[in-house]
């Protein structure tokens, strides 16, 4: 099996989002706090394109049809179109947390500290652009679309889902079963459920209303401490594989554990990462896994590590869940 490697000319600050293309296996979006969005060919150790155009962090970017869409800390919503120029499609009255991208409908969808959730036509030129806000009552953190489906994650541990054909209210409003604030939330290939990791060391398997499997969190990404005090990190990632459906995670612990989440086990704890890791993709054929090593500033400010991409390649069977024993 090939080892993996860095990615060249990473970004300069703190790396907020990897995106793979949704079917397109090389291509791959990087936002960064220096205000930078970038497309690498993963395949190939490339930096393709970038740009400079947003006037503060970014917080996410989210490929569309021949083109990628970001936000951040400007409260603008960019289009990145055919990866040469921008445009702006819209704003927030807050910073701009997180994106999601609905092909069937030309959907962009944003999620802002400004407690809105919006929809726009991504086709649209200017104010036409805006096709919904919902007011979510709380600041949004993570969102994970898949098909028709999106989930929520809100600042009061609330889980929103929502059917994106039909936006005016949501399907299901959850509190998450973890006591601390959520990092982040990534729903199930199999669109059953989803997966919501938290600040604080857990990570909890939930499934939505009608599905007949049981909910259950565990605890992760902690490090025996003296006084058997466990050192406790907070989970920033979690990424599924497209084939096989088990997930990763990355810690603030500088480790991604990958899970089967039918099993309940863990399958392999990939470690020595330079410092924490604030995001993490599979490609669309799950053969290459994206890892940002990034500080994220659980301790403050102190010297760290520079930003680093790593490309993991997976073999076949990596991923693979085992067979359940009889």
């Amino acid at each position: 099996m090939s080892k993996q490697f860095e990615l060249l000319q990473p970004p300069s600050d703190g790396i907020s989002k990897l995106r793979f293309h949704p079917t397109d296996d090389t291509k791959l979006l990087v936002s960064s706090w220096d205000q930078q969005v970038r497309l690498y060919d993963a395949q190939q150790n490339q930096l393709v394109a970038s740009h400079h155009d947003h006037r503060a962090a970014v917080l996410d970017t989210v490929f569309g049809s021949n083109r990628a869409f970001s936000g951040g800390l400007d409260r603008r919503v960019l289009a990145w179109e055919n990866y040469s120029h921008t445009r702006e499609i819209g704003c927030h009255d807050g910073e701009i947390s997180a994106l999601e991208y609905v092909s069937s409908g030309n959907m962009l969808l944003s999620g802002s500290w400004d407690c809105t959730l919006r929809a726009w036509d991504s086709r649209a030129q200017g104010g036409a652009a805006q096709i919904a806000k919902l007011d979510v009552e709380e600041r949004i953190y993570s969102m994970s679309a898949r098909e028709t489906l999106l989930a929520v994650a809100l600042a009061g541990r609330k889980i929103l889902i929502y059917d994106t054909r039909k936006l005016d209210a949501p399907i299901e409003v959850r509190e998450s079963s973890l006591k601390f604030p959520t990092r982040c939330v990534k729903l199930m290939p199999s669109s059953l459920g989803f997966v919501c990791s938290s600040v604080e060391g857990r990570v909890s398997v939930e499934y939505l209303n009608g599905a007949t499997k049981s909910n259950y969190a565990f605890k992760c990404h902690r490090q025996p401490a003296e006084d058997n005090v466990d050192l406790v990190y907070p989970v920033n990632a979690v990424a599924f594989h497209p084939v096989h459906h088990t997930f990763v995670t990355g810690g603030s612990d500088g480790a991604v554990s990958l899970w089967d989440p039918d099993n309940k086990k863990r399958l392999k704890h990939y470690q020595g990462y330079p410092t924490s890791i604030s995001a993490l993709d599979f490609n669309a054929s799950g053969n290459m896994l994206a890892v940002a090593s990034s500080y994220t500033y659980e301790e403050g400010e102190k010297d760290h590590p520079p930003d680093s991409i790593w490309i993991k390649p997976m073999t076949e069977n990596e991923a693979r869940p085992k067979a359940k024993k009889n």
